[in-house]
């Protein structure tokens, strides 16, 4: 009997050890305080595929897919860019030539290729050579071509004193806007630039913008503008190489090349000019008895079709041309040469010495 009781109260004891350690485990999972160590085995969980959740596709990649930037667009090589020596670019013996000018250049109008030239990216004083960029950004700036410029007694007094070159035209006179564009070109007209200006942008001042913002545009490194006629300033200044780019974009536009062209024109009639104002080139007027002769033969080959004057007694006399041979344009530049006449021969000289011949 006390081994049945024995085995009996043995049996009961188990039972209980094995409630207690069930027991325990319960208020262990519940508390959260059960861990499993670093080496215990971790049995694999097999998921259910039916029960299997979606990924959110709205959550980003780990590895997102690079954006394509769009190109930047290509940038347009400025203007002046062009402008480069030829292969066969010739330095302008000034001296050997009996030159009065050291400042000059030879270009083709098309290529804007350099074919000859000496000091030609020196700093010059243009003077009224700045007319020509005037005329480009008259044509390119006016809203209303039909447009007319009263001029006051103050603004032609002033002209006056300042000693510029004016086409002739009287306080209370109405002046069209073509007939400002001739009066600046063919007579160098500072008041036909003061006009222009006034029409174009209301003043001087916002007008020179408009011409040094155009030099920009254009990528003349050696020019900055102070006024609309070349009067002189000594902030106001330009090379050789920039009048003859400023020339050669001229001459794609083309009413700049018919004004610069002209060996005349007669303004409108008004109650001052009744019969209007007849404008004789300056250049064409120098040029009369000249010829270019390329070859040697004594006798004229192409011709000079237009171009631009310019003098002040610190710029000395400047002459830019452009000349037509053998199917071609060029554009030479001189400045601070010593007389007009002599502005004239330089000129001529440059293009008979270093214009291509024909072959």
């Amino acid at each position: 009997m006390r081994n049945k009781e024995r085995g009996g109260a043995a049996l009961v004891a188990v039972l209980i050890m094995l409630i207690l350690v069930a027991a325990g485990t319960a208020i262990m999972i519940v508390t959260g305080k059960g861990r499993i160590a670093e080496t215990d085995t971790v049995p694999a969980v097999i998921n259910d595929s039916s029960k299997a959740e979606t990924p959110d596709e709205s959550a980003p990649d780990s590895q997102p897919e690079p954006v394509d930037s769009e190109p930047e667009p290509v940038k347009e090589p400025a203007f002046a860019e062009k402008a480069v020596k030829s292969e066969g670019f010739k330095d302008v013996d000034f001296k050997k030539l009996e030159m009065t000018t050291k400042y000059n250049i030879l270009m083709d109008a098309d290529s804007l290729e350099i074919i000859a030239g000496s000091n030609y990216e020196k700093k010059i004083y243009p003077a009224s050579l700045t007319k020509v960029m005037s005329l480009i950004v008259a044509i390119e700036n006016v809203e209303d071509t039909k447009a007319k410029y009263k001029f006051t007694d103050k603004v032609v007094n002033k002209l006056v004193e300042d000693n510029a070159s004016v086409a002739g035209f009287l306080p209370d006179e109405s002046v069209t806007f073509n007939d400002l564009l001739y009066s600046s070109i063919l007579v160098s007209g500072a008041d036909g630039t003061i006009g222009l200006a006034n029409i174009v942008a209301g003043s001087e001042k916002k007008f020179v913008e408009l011409m040094n913002k155009k030099a920009e545009e254009l990528g003349l490194t050696g020019t900055h503008f102070t006024n609309s006629s070349g009067l002189h300033d000594d902030d106001h200044y330009s090379t050789c190489k920039d009048m003859g780019i400023i020339m050669a974009y001229a001459l794609q536009n083309k009413t700049c090349k018919k004004v610069l062209s002209a060996d005349s024109y007669t303004t409108s009639k008004t109650e001052q000019h009744p019969e209007g104002i007849t404008l004789y080139s300056i250049v064409a007027q120098r040029l009369l008895g000249y010829y270019v002769d390329v070859d040697g033969d004594n006798s004229g080959d192409g011709s000079i079709k237009g171009g631009k004057t310019g003098f002040t007694d610190e710029a000395g006399f400047s002459l830019e041309t452009f000349y037509e041979y053998d199917g071609k344009t060029y554009i030479a530049v001189n400045c601070k040469s010593m007389t007009n006449i002599s502005s004239i021969e330089d000129n001529i000289a440059i293009y008979e010495n270093y214009v291509p011949k024909k072959k």
